[in-house]
Order: C-alpha cells, then sequence, then structure tokens
C-alpha cells in the first residue's frame, strides 16, 4: 500500500540564484480515492534556501495537518517552522473527469522569491468493494463489518452458497459448480453478490489498474463472474485464475460468486477478496470483503417430512409394504417416491447410500444430499434421480475401502439440545465408531467423511459406539421421536434387559408357549418360531444379550453426557440380539428401534413378539410407553423385503424434511 505520495524532490545547487529564471518546476500526476487521507512529505521537497512555502488548490482537496487535523491555509506563503513535515491530502467528492484537480506547491526564499515548485494534478475516484455484510439479501454499501465475521442474530458477515445444484440437465451428471459460465436465470438464485462501485470518470488515468484478487487457497474454492447481462458470464477468478482486471465503467459493476467447496478439514469456509487500485505498478488502495461458505446441514426427526423415499424391488416382495407405507405418509402430509428396478439396481438399502440435508444463504435455500462411499447399487441414484434445480449433490470418497460404517444408517442428527449451558440449536450429529478396547477388526467411518462432518462446525458431531454390531449402523440401536416436554424429544434406545422383563412376566403369568416369530421363516425354509420358554432357557443368548447391553449402556451414558438427557428423557424399547458367529450382534426378531419417524406417525418394523389374547405384547409395550406421547403407531411387516437382509423399514427408505425455521447463522453462537 501506498505510504506516501511520490514526489521526487529537484536537485539544486549550493548558491544564492533568486531571479525568476532560477525557478524550477515539476508536474505530476495523482489519484486520490475519495476519503481517504494521502500524506505528502512537504519539508522533504525544500530547497536548502527555501523558508516559507505556499500551497495553491483548484478544486475540493483539503490540505491538513494529521495529527492536528487543522487545515493548512492556502494562497498564502508560511514560514517552513510553522509548516508539518507531512501534511494530508483528503477529497471528500469525486472527480467528473481526469485531473480536474491540481496542488501546487511553491517554494521562496528569503527575498521572497520563488525557488522551486511542484504540481500535482490530482484525480478523485470513489471506489469500495461491498456485499451483503448485514444479511439482508442486500448488497450495502461500505457496510464496517464486511471484511468480518460474526455468529448470532446480532452478527455479521456475508454468505456464500456452494453452487451444487444442476439448474440445467446436462448430459453427464455435472453440476452447475462443474461449469465455468453462468446457467440463465435459475444459476441466480445460487449465487451471492459483490459490487464494485468505482465512481468517477469512466478510464483511470493512465498508468493506473483496478484489479479483483484472492490467494491461490482461495481461487479453488470460488468462481467469481462479470458480464451477468450476458447469458454465459464471464469467469474473472476461480481454479487457477487468482486475480482479474476489472474492465473500466461508469456504474456500480454487479458481480456473482459462486462456491465450489463446502468447508472441511483442510478449509474453514472463509474466504477474502480484494480489490486494489494501482498506479505504476504501485498500490494506491485496497478494499477486503468476506464471505463464509454455507455448511451441510442435516435434520433431525422433529422436523416435518416433505418426501419419503423407497426402492421398488424387482422380486415384489416390498409391493404390499409400499402400499402400506404411501397411507401412513399421506397422513404425515408428505409424499412418497417410489424408485425403480432400473434405477435401484437391485440395492435396496435408500438410507445407507444417502443423506438428505440442506445449505443456506440469505434469501436462499438449497436441498443438498450427501452421498455415501459405500457405492453399491444405488450408487448411481443421487445424481439421476435427485440431483437437479435446487438440489444439490455432495460427496466425499478416498482410496479407503469404505466398510459398513460408512453407510449413512450410521449417521443420525439429534434435535436440539443445551448441554452444560452450551446451546446446540441445530442438534448435534450422531455417528458410530469402534472402541479399541473391545474388538480387534475394528471399523470406523472413513476418515474423509467423519473430517467433513465436523467441519461444518454448526452440529458438532458425537461419535458413539456401533461397532459391537456386525452391521454397524447407529439405527439398529437409538433414534428420536418429538414429545410433549421442554426438550421436545425423547431419545429411543433398544434395550435386551426390556425383552427380558416381559418375556418373564409373560411366562411367570403362564405364557411360556407363547410364540416369537409365528409363522415366518428363515433362508432355506428354517422356520423362526420360537417359544418365550425356549428364549429364556437359552444361556447362550442371554449371556450374549447381557454382553451386547453393555454396550448399548456405554452408549447410553455418553449419549446422557453429550446431548444433556436425563432418564427421564429416554424410553427404551424391546429388542433382542445374538452373535453373528464372529463376535459382533444381528437382531434376533425385527428391531422396532429402526423406525421411521413421520411428524406424529411413527412407521415400527412388526416385531411378531409373542402374543396375549392376539395382541403382540412388543407392539403393547411400545404403544403404552409412546402413544401418552401423542404419537401413532404404524406396525408394518417388513421381514421378507428387510429384516431377512439384515435391515429394517428405516434401512430401506429415506427422508427429505422440512430445513430449520431459523437460520444457521444466527442460531450458532
Amino acid at each position: 500500500m501506498r505510504q506516501l505520495l511520490d514526489v521526487t524532490p529537484i536537485a539544486t545547487e549550493s548558491s544564492d540564484a533568486t531571479s525568476a529564471s532560477a525557478l524550477q518546476r515539476r508536474t505530476y500526476e495523482e489519484v486520490l480515492v475519495m476519503g481517504q487521507s494521502m500524506p505528502l512529505a512537504l519539508l522533504r521537497l525544500a530547497p536548502s534556501q527555501a523558508v516559507s512555502v505556499r500551497l495553491d488548490v483548484r478544486g475540493e482537496v483539503e490540505v491538513s495537518a494529521l495529527e492536528t487535523k487543522q487545515l493548512v491555509p492556502l494562497g498564502v506563503s508560511l514560514p517552513l517552522t510553522q509548516i508539518p513535515e507531512r501534511v494530508y491530502l483528503l477529497a471528500r467528492t469525486f472527480s467528473d473527469e481526469l485531473r480536474d484537480r491540481s496542488l501546487e506547491v511553491t517554494f521562496f526564499n528569503v527575498n521572497n522569491r520563488e525557488l522551486t515548485s511542484y504540481k500535482l494534478l490530482l484525480t478523485v475516484l470513489q471506489i469500495c468493494l461491498d456485499v451483503d455484510a448485514n444479511r439482508d439479501g442486500i448488497v450495502d454499501e461500505n457496510n464496517p463489518h464486511k471484511a468480518d465475521w460474526k455468529w448470532g442474530a446480532d452478527g455479521y458477515g456475508a454468505i456464500l452458497l456452494v453452487n451444487s445444484d444442476q439448474d440445467i440437465d446436462y448430459s453427464d451428471d455435472k453440476q452447475d459448480l462443474d461449469d465455468y459460465r453462468i446457467n440463465g436465470l435459475l444459476d441466480f438464485k445460487d449465487f451471492s453478490f459483490l459490487v464494485i462501485r468505482r465512481i468517477g470518470p469512466r478510464d483511470l488515468p493512465s498508468g493506473c489498474e483496478l484489479r479483483l484478487s484472492v490467494n491461490r487457497e482461495t481461487s479453488r474454492r470460488i468462481r467469481i463472474f462479470d458480464e451477468l447481462d450476458r447469458s454465459s458470464g464471464h469467469e474473472l477468478i476461480g481454479p487457477g485464475r487468482r486475480d482479474a482486471t476489472i474492465r473500466d465503467t461508469e456504474q456500480d459493476l454487479v458481480l456473482a460468486v459462486e462456491g465450489l467447496h463446502y468447508p472441511d478439514i483442510d478449509f474453514d469456509g472463509l474466504v477474502k477478496i480484494d480489490l486494489t487500485l494501482s498506479c505504476e505498478h504501485e498500490q494506491v488502495y485496497k478494499d477486503q470483503v468476506m464471505f463464509r461458505v454455507a455448511p451441510w446441514i442435516m435434520t433431525p426427526n422433529t422436523l416435518a417430512p416433505k418426501t419419503v423415499y423407497i426402492c421398488r424391488l424387482e422380486d415384489k416382495s416390498n409391493r404390499k409394504l409400499i402400499e402400506e407405507l404411501r397411507k401412513i405418509v399421506g397422513k404425515a402430509k408428505a409424499q412418497l417416491e417410489v424408485v425403480p428396478p432400473s434405477s435401484n439396481q437391485g440395492d435396496r438399502w435408500m438410507q445407507d447410500e444417502i443423506e438428505i440435508g440442506y445449505t443456506q444463504a440469505p434469501g436462499k435455500l438449497m436441498y443438498v444430499v450427501l452421498d455415501s462411499p459405500r457405492n453399491r447399487g444405488l450408487d448411481d441414484f443421487p445424481e439421476e434421480r435427485l440431483l437437479g434445480p435446487n438440489f444439490g449433490l455432495v460427496t466425499r470418497e478416498s482410496r479407503e475401502r469404505a466398510n459398513k460404517l460408512d453407510s449413512f444408517g450410521n449417521l443420525e442428527v439429534s434435535p436440539p439440545v443445551s448441554v452444560n449451558g452450551v446451546n446446540y440449536p441445530l442438534g448435534r450429529i450422531v455417528f458410530g465408531g469402534t472402541r479399541p478396547e473391545i474388538t480387534e477388526d475394528r471399523r470406523r467411518m472413513m476418515k474423509v467423511v467423519r473430517d467433513f462432518l465436523y467441519a461444518q462446525q454448526v452440529q458438532a458431531p458425537i461419535e458413539v459406539f456401533s461397532d459391537w454390531l456386525s452391521v454397524g449402523h447407529i439405527d439398529e440401536f437409538m433414534t428420536f421421536v418429538p414429545a410433549p416436554t421442554a426438550k421436545g424429544f425423547k431419545l429411543i434406545l433398544t434395550s435386551a434387559d426390556q425383552s427380558y422383563t416381559i418375556l418373564k412376566q409373560l411366562e411367570s403369568d403362564g405364557y411360556g408357549k407363547a410364540i416369537l416369530r409365528e409363522g415366518k421363516y428363515f433362508s432355506r425354509g428354517r422356520k423362526a418360531d420360537i417359544t418365550v420358554s425356549e428364549v429364556l432357557d437359552d444361556k447362550t443368548l442371554a449371556r450374549q444379550n447381557r454382553r451386547f447391553q453393555e454396550f448399548i449402556n456405554w452408549n447410553r451414558e455418553v449419549l446422557k453426557q453429550e446431548l444433556g438427557l436425563t432418564e427421564g428423557d429416554i424410553i427404551d424399547l424391546p429388542a433382542l440380539f445374538e452373535d453373528d458367529g464372529e463376535g459382533r450382534a444381528e437382531t434376533f426378531s425385527p428391531d422396532m428401534v429402526n423406525m421411521i419417524v413421520l411428524g406424529k406417525h411413527l412407521v415400527i418394523p412388526k416385531p411378531y413378539g409373542p402374543k396375549v389374547k392376539g395382541e403382540c405384547q412388543f407392539e403393547a409395550y411400545v404403544k403404552r410407553v409412546l402413544e401418552p406421547l401423542g404419537l401413532i403407531c404404524h406396525f408394518l411387516d417388513d421381514w421378507e423385503p428387510y429384516f431377512r437382509g439384515r435391515g429394517e423399514v428405516h434401512c430401506g427408505t429415506n427422508t427429505r424434511r422440512v430445513p430449520f425455521a431459523q437460520s444457521w447463522w444466527e442460531a450458532f453462537v
């Protein structure tokens, strides 16, 4: 940044020349920025014989001693002893044309004869780089916080969306962020805007240049477009292009900005953009603005459903379930979208392939699907069926081979919570991992996915223990349901202990011969029927479930601590597990916790528990503990299409939900 007006002293001989012919003159051309004081080393210009100086100004320019802010008298000869070493030039209005103002400095000797004269021809520009710093959807003019960021309702700082949707149906699966041009009017809704205000003569003085620039890392994260009146736009800055010259204009120049990357381990989401005015390769002025790239946000079960996705299986084994589910989804005022076999490629586990969230900026909201790295039959589904206008896509993959914990049945988010005085108004992400002291063959969610989740900042993730399960997904032992309580929800956990309590009571009441899994079959026609007494007499099964219950209890304590819960916030549902032959657990019967939450409607796997007087006692228990919360329990038979494949109806579906009413930048502090 220029610290001093570049005026070179005139070399003079040591003489007593006093004639007018000895007067030496020099003319300079300079640029001032409106409102910015610029120093002139006045005494450094004085020849050795000078004893006084006169300053003459043409046009609106103030000359002062900055320390005292006292204006220097103009048009009169002043003793050098009364002049500060530096004077400061300040213009409060911009020029109408080039060189429409000037400052002339003339030095005099003891006889009041002119010795030397310097003339500065001045052009004054008003320059400003602006963004929507107060987040009202309108680009402010020179907001004092445009280069800062503060969270909260009283915060400030501009926000940038990652343009990850697809507003034009390309022949391939490209997203808008892959394109080097603007894709028509639909693309504008995904942009944030910069305004360059350069007021003054249309053309800059000779040798002056206005440039927009970012650092190398930022150039990989954003694109900036000019010429918005054209259909394709002109990329000024983007990957491989760090700076650009700004064209001459007599009007405010509006530039469109799009994000290319969500926050991640190597990117905190903040991008800085500089505007610099240089004259003869010397920086005269600099302005800076900042954007924060909007995070990807998950939606908890307490938010209303909009769309439920399910795969239609080619063998038609879930045809009846789909029709029953359609009725429940309709009661929840949502839509059911059925994915045909041609799109699911025989992969029924919709929950495992994707997680549907959203991203948001002032006046803008985009649903965004996070595609898991499992890459099975549904791998192309997000690109082919979801990616489109206002529906974006993000994925994280690495050379690391995906394991079962990388599926998104292993990814949930809590409702809003407060923990030890810390508020989490958007809830906390929960995903499953391992405990090294429990298993040798340890599995953990892929690091690139974990890093991505932590980097979003607004939903502070919690890693719990799911590696004790054969499939390894947290939706096998936990979920959240809405509740009319102070917290607004209940945590639902599986409980082998609760199962044994119910079964023991049934045997005590004389129902030991009641049958679990009645009329159901495993593979190869093996009957699944088993009596209450047979379950209770199985010491191996009891020993296994005591072990698995310890793992559930460990998670219970972690969740209580990390979510600020008490025992009164938790409901236990009966479930039994059995060893998969490798020391991990698989479900013994359909797992009721693995449910779909659609407002007050709960779609619960039919557990096929023991019946008394025609009523399943597991279902009866669930109704007793959940229906007082205003919830409606719908038990669906998912044995053939899902349970036999070691999953449940929740594993085979996915839900898009209404976003949070409160903006993330206001909610998170």
